[in-house]
Parts: C-alpha cells; sequence; structure tokens
C-alpha cells in the first residue's frame, strides 16, 4: 500500500524511499548500469530507478497487463517483464528504456530468470506446469515440463542449473541448461514460492 522502494545504505543502514507505480510487485538491478527495474502490478507500468541519484522514469501504461517478475541482462541491457495478463514476456532495451519485443509465454508467466553467460530466459508459467526458454538473441522459445504450479525461478550461472519452486507440488525441480531437460526434483516444506 505503500507504492515505494526503501534504499538502505549498506555502509550506515539508513534508508531512504523512493516512489514508485501501485503495488510494486517485484525488482530487478542492472549492477553495471546501476539501474533498477520495479514492476508495479495495479498501474501496469515499469519504473526505472537511477541507483546513483534515486531519480525515477515510468515506462507505460499501455505497455503491460498485470506484470510480476522481473529480471536483467547485465551483458545485453536488456530487460525482461512477465505480463500475467496477456502471457507476454516484454522486452526493455535498458539503454532507452524503449520495448522492443513481446514474446508469448504459457499461461500466467510469473517468474522471470535469466543466465548472462548463456543468454537464455527462464519463465516460470504459473497455471502451465512448465517453464519456457527464451534464447535472448532469436527469441526462439522451447518448454521445460516442471512440477505444479511453478512459482518462482532462479539459476546458477556457472553450473548452468535452473531452480524452480513448484508451489502446489510441493517440490523444487532442478533444469539442467545445457540439455533443457529436468535433471532432478527434490522435495521441500508446504507450498514453496521463492528460491534463491
Amino acid at each position: 500500500g505503500s507504492n515505494n522502494v526503501t534504499v538502505i545504505d549498506g555502509a550506515t543502514n539508513s534508508t531512504t524511499t523512493v516512489t514508485v507505480g501501485t503495488n510494486p510487485a517485484q525488482l530487478a538491478v542492472n549492477p553495471v548500469t546501476n539501474k533498477i527495474y520495479v514492476t508495479n502490478f495495479a498501474s501496469n507500468t515499469v519504473t526505472v530507478i537511477d541507483g546513483a541519484t534515486n531519480s525515477t522514469t515510468t515506462i507505460g501504461p499501455g505497455s503491460f497487463n498485470q506484470v510480476s517478475g522481473v529480471a536483467v541482462n547485465p551483458v545485453s541491457n536488456k530487460i525482461y517483464v512477465a505480463n500475467r495478463g496477456n502471457n507476454y514476456i516484454t522486452v526493455i532495451d535498458g539503454a532507452t528504456n524503449h520495448i522492443t519485443a513481446w514474446l508469448p509465454s504459457n499461461p500466467i508467466p510469473v517468474g522471470v530468470v535469466v543466465n548472462p553467460v548463456t543468454d537464455k530466459i527462464y519463465v516460470t508459467n504459473f497455471m502451465s506446469k512448465n517453464v519456457t526458454v527464451i534464447d535472448g538473441s532469436l527469441f526462439n522459445t522451447a518448454t521445460v515440463q516442471v512440477g505444479d504450479e511453478p512459482q518462482s525461478v532462479d539459476l546458477n550461472p556457472t553450473t548452468n542449473n535452473i531452480y524452480v519452486a513448484n508451489y502446489n507440488d510441493n517440490t523444487v525441480s532442478v533444469i539442467d541448461g545445457t540439455t533443457g531437460t529436468v535433471s532432478a526434483t527434490r522435495t521441500v516444506g508446504t507450498n514453496p514460492y521463492a528460491v534463491a
């Protein structure tokens, strides 16, 4: 309800707030450009925060539909935003803040992560029991079957393993990024919601 992002100074633990859009959902940081991207679920916008000055720029409205997950590729300076409402991934050019592509995903994309080494984007599709894999240069897509109601996704770029929290299965699927297949499924606690 506060519609802001809290910035914590790592040296002093002092805080500052930055006003963003309505109902901020998730954020991602580009450590190369020092830009922070915040998805605002209710206002269907993305707020770009300059990490040096805390000044903001807004992308949208009209360009997004129930935005949720967001991920940054610091190598290509592309930002990927999941749109739950229309089943698309929006691609933003970080240099210009312009939208360069809309990529189809399966129903209700929620989580997004990018492997900057392989330039592949992984999107959890909450109602589809799968993950959409997008090639960041060609925009080709593939699908990997995982557990029920995949919610969150993260990866290890060194091992090229992708981890998917399956909310309704109480499991985490491990995807081998080289083969594009599930290499293991691990039982965890009830309703896993996030993974890192």
